[in-house]
């Protein structure tokens, strides 16, 4: 496994904005050359490389240090991280002003903390953080007892106290959202949720987390429940929501992108793919109105899994001119961004490209992607899509009369899946096909198409839907037996 260095990935964390902010505030404070001079050198690669790094640092004078460089470098950018996200971030400003408040309160400066906690609520309440609210509370009390003492303030007291059990009462009001979410405490299936007093209406709901709960949590239970139009409501209710509450989008985007994810997810099961591309788009426009570019690693998983998704809506719906027509765009996304965007998401999209080359007949254009698949050092987590482009990888070049490339083509698949893992029986159905089709005069392949088709799909336990989603050689299987006929 390769070293990872947890400087190294977070310097490639830093947007280019958050760069200059470091290495101005840096340079602002002086006698900090030798910290640059080591931030430059691991900006400059693409991935950790120690060797690399050993020698451009030869013979600096911190060499003999240098684990101590490194970590008071990690201090120096956490640092001016937190400064540069100091305005960007409402959670950031109230940790500020609590800490402040801290300060103050140890000076005995009680007036200065009121002005401090004033603010701190006032930021709370716009993104109604109810946990920062108890701290402001609870820090109100204690000002309040050493500026006046409890008898003096016995009123105050009072009303802090029932303002405490207020915010208590919707933190437990959440919680009770969260544990129906995740399923905690024997958690009612959909039957029992669908009498559930929680679900009555979104009034139930007493904060901001617990409203989106709410509407995620109907939109489940009328999913499963098989009532699509009620659950289609329901989330058009949570991303109108969402939308009207556009300060809350960036302290969590997440919240919003996964709402949209879920509509997008309602539409397929509908097959109503004509809607998925202006919700994509709607899911691309939110790095801007985060206010940074899509280099940070959330706006950039974002956007490549919205391509992939696209991509994916047009191969499934039969749109592949559309799918095609769409790759040139992905293809300059991905060369631009090149060694930003997580490995297994390449090899996806590559094999997306694949796959629709192939379904327009583009075979040479189909197989280069192929190749660049399969040419992959692949993450383990992707050997599913891997698998599936050795098999496409046969198919083309059977189409292109490859025979003799495809002998020594199944032999490294077999090889392949063998070392993934125990082989399925439909794998070694259709290695075993190819072996023969690379061997056996054309003449006899319409008889060894209907024979492999038999076996794979008489038995209706053999063959997964699933395992026909990012390949479909049914289909292929049948259109090769049907042609072979006509000729005939």
């Amino acid at each position: 496994m390769a070293k990872i260095d947890t400087l190294f990935l977070l310097i490639k964390s830093l947007t280019k904005s958050e760069k200059r902010y470091f290495k101005l505030a840096a340079g602002r404070q002086g006698n900090r050359q030798n910290y640059l001079e080591l931030f430059e050198i691991l900006d400059q690669l693409d991935a950790y490389d120690e060797s690399r790094i050993n020698s451009k640092i030869s013979g600096r004078s911190f060499m003999q240090q240098l684990h101590v460089v490194k970590n008071y470098l990690s201090q120096l950018i956490l640092k001016s991280l937190r400064s540069y996200h100091l305005n960007h971030s409402v959670p950031a400003q109230i940790r500020a002003t609590l800490t402040d408040v801290e300060i103050l309160f140890k000076r005995d400066l009680f007036t200065n903390c009121i002005k401090s906690l004033k603010k701190a609520e006032r930021l709370a309440y716009r993104i109604d953080d109810q946990r920062a609210l108890l701290e402001v509370i609870q820090w109100k009390r204690r000002v309040l007892l050493n500026m006046q003492g409890a008898a003096e303030s016995q009123s105050l007291l009072e009303a802090i106290v029932e303002k405490e059990r207020e915010i208590l009462n919707n933190l437990t009001n959440e919680n009770r959202y969260w544990e129906m979410a995740i399923g905690v405490n024997g958690s009612p299936g959909p039957d029992a949720l669908s009498q559930h007093p929680l679900l009555e209406n979104n009034r139930m709901a007493k904060t901001h987390r617990a409203r989106i709960l709410y509407f995620h949590l109907r939109y489940i239970r009328d999913t499963v429940s098989g009532f699509p139009d009620l659950a289609e409501a329901s989330i058009d209710q949570l991303v109108e929501y969402l939308e009207e509450n556009p300060h809350r989008l960036k302290q969590d985007p997440g919240s919003y992108v996964s709402a949209l994810n879920n509509k997008i997810g309602h539409y397929l099961n509908q097959r109503r793919h004509a809607e998925v591309p202006a919700i994509l788009q709607k899911i691309r426009n939110v790095p801007g109105k985060l206010h940074h570019g899509s280099s940070r690693a959330f706006s950039m998983k974002l956007l490549v899994r919205t391509y992939n998704v696209e991509l994916e809506t047009y191969r499934d719906s039969g749109q592949f001119d559309q799918g095609v027509a769409m790759i040139p765009q992905v293809r300059k996304f991905l060369h631009s961004n090149e060694g930003r965007i997580p490995e297994d998401y390449r090899i996806l999209l590559h094999y997306q490209f694949a796959y629709l080359y192939f379904m327009v007949a583009e075979l040479k254009a189909a197989l280069k992607d192929i190749n660049v698949v399969l040419g992959h050092r692949y993450n383990s987590k992707r050997a599913d899509v891997v698998g599936y482009a050795q098999f496409l990888n046969l198919i083309i070049h059977y189409e292109l009369g490859n025979t003799t490339v495809m002998k020594y083509a199944v032999n490294a698949s077999r090889r392949f899946l063998q070392k993934r893992g125990k082989l399925l029986e439909f794998e070694r159905i259709l290695l075993k096909l190819f072996s023969r089709l690379s061997t056996q005069p054309i003449a006899l392949h319409v008889e060894l198409f209907i024979q492999a088709h038999n076996r794979l799909f008489d038995d209706p336990q053999l063959i997964d839907e699933s395992q026909l989603d990012y390949l479909d050689f049914k289909h292929w299987l049948a259109s090769k037996i049907k042609h072979s006929k006509y000729q005939s």
